[in-house]
């Protein structure tokens, strides 16, 4: 099967678990759906996001805005707990 031209790249991000928290990156993957698709997993103090079907079509950098909700996410989460 051949990628077609407008989703075929992809990237693999860790985040460290001392900052993010799992919940907070399963709602920016679900944020960022429609522009790419996201795998979650944990190897040892790391979440590790695989990033697959990336429309290269999108303006501005999906992985990026990803990481960044990702963050704000886990802040608002962390502030809501307090």
């Amino acid at each position: 099967m051949t990628p077609s031209s407008d989703r075929s790249t992809s990237a693999t991000v860790k985040l460290h678990r001392a900052l993010y928290i799992e919940e907070a990156i399963a709602e920016a993957a679900a944020t960022f759906a429609d522009f790419a698709a996201f795998a979650v997993r944990t190897d040892g103090d790391h979440h590790v996001v695989d990033v697959t079907d990336i429309n290269r079509d999108v303006d501005g950098d999906v992985v990026a805005e990803f990481c960044n909700f990702a963050l704000a996410n886990t802040a608002i989460r962390r502030k809501r707990d307090v």
